[in-house]
C-alpha cells in the first residue's frame, strides 16, 4: 500500500483523519518535528488535517520525513489515549504518595469530608422539616 502524500515546492502533506488521530496528537507530533523540518497545519476537510513538512536540511527525503511523521503521530495519538486510560490509576498513586508523605493530609481530609457530610445532611432535615410546616393539615 502507497501512502498518500501530496508533493508540492519541496513540501510534503501529510493528511491527518481526526476520527482517526486527536487534534493533541497532531499538535505534540508537529512540535516534535519542529528541529527537522518547518511544520504548517491546515484544514482540508471537515475531518481531516493538512500536516505540511518542508525539511529544514535540504538533503532530507521528504518520503521518509512524511513516514517519520506518520510513526511519531502513532506515538502521540498511543500516549494520549494510554494516559486517558490510566488518569485514574495515576491520580490514586499520587494521592497515596502524597498521603504516605505526610499523614497530617490524611486526617484533614477526612475531616473536611465529614464537615461536608454534616453540612450535607443538615440541609437536607432544613428541606424536610420546611416541608412539613408548609403543608396545611388536613380537617375532619
Amino acid at each position: 500500500m502507497k501512502p498518500k502524500f501530496e508533493i508540492a515546492d519541496g513540501w510534503i502533506m501529510v493528511p491527518v483523519h481526526l476520527k482517526v488521530y486527536p487534534l493533541q496528537a497532531v499538535h505534540s507530533s508537529g512540535y516534535a518535528f519542529m528541529d527537522r523540518a518547518h511544520v504548517r497545519l491546515e484544514e482540508e476537510k471537515k475531518d481531516v488535517v493538512a500536516v505540511w513538512l518542508k525539511p529544514k536540511n535540504d538533503k532530507h527525503d521528504l518520503q521518509k520525513l512524511a513516514l517519520e511523521f506518520s510513526d511519531e503521530l502513532l506515538n502521540y495519538a498511543h500516549y494520549f489515549s494510554s494516559l486517558k486510560a490510566n488518569a485514574e490509576n495515576m491520580k490514586v498513586l499520587l494521592q497515596r504518595a502524597l498521603f504516605s508523605a505526610s499523614p497530617s493530609i490524611v486526617k484533614e481530609a477526612e475531616e473536611k469530608e465529614i464537615e461536608n457530610l454534616i453540612k450535607e445532611l443538615e440541609a437536607e432535615e432544613k428541606q424536610a422539616s420546611s416541608k412539613t410546616k408548609t403543608t396545611p393539615k388536613s380537617r375532619k
